[in-house]
């Protein structure tokens, strides 16, 4: 198996057809940051530069090595990362023995966290901080997740 690059583009199948990642950035504790393309598909589109190019669902940390090496993902195109970075901040929810407590915003360089009790319009565009395996990320999107349902 070649060895995977920033800007590769895979394809993971669900049950409802076909999703799209797109690799923009590696980090050395969280591993590969993807970008988790709009919308599942039947059939892999003609070109997938068309929806690379489209705002992403979100971004998540993604053993993506791993899965590829598994056959978990395949890697069907590349399209330049260079254009896309690591978001400066992520969110994750904060709670205490079952308790919602509020959120934390993850400033993903220093990774120091600032405890919010309720996101504001801008807060609820960012992206989930964690690394979330195929089993979790396949459920979200036949589930329909999105950032503005969550919480």
């Amino acid at each position: 198996m070649a060895r995977i690059k920033v800007g590769d583009i895979f394809e993971i199948t669900t049950p409802e057809g076909k999703a799209y990642l797109h690799y923009i950035h590696k980090d050395s504790v969280t591993g590969e940051l993807v970008r988790v393309l709009q919308d599942l598909y039947s059939e892999r589109p003609k070109d997938l530069n068309e929806i690379v190019t489209l705002k992403e669902r979100y971004m998540v940390s993604f053993p993506l090595s791993a899965a590829a090496r598994k056959k978990i993902v395949e890697s069907v195109g590349h399209y330049s990362a260079s254009n896309f970075s690591k978001p400066k901040f992520m969110r994750t929810e904060h709670r205490v023995r079952g308790e919602f407590l509020g959120w934390h915003l993850v400033d993903t360089e220093t990774w120091h966290r600032q405890l919010v009790k309720t996101l504001s319009p801008e807060q609820k565009k960012l992206s989930p901080w964690g690394i979330w395996n195929d089993t979790f990320l396949i459920e979200n999107l036949v589930n329909g997740w999105s950032l503005e349902s969550w919480g």
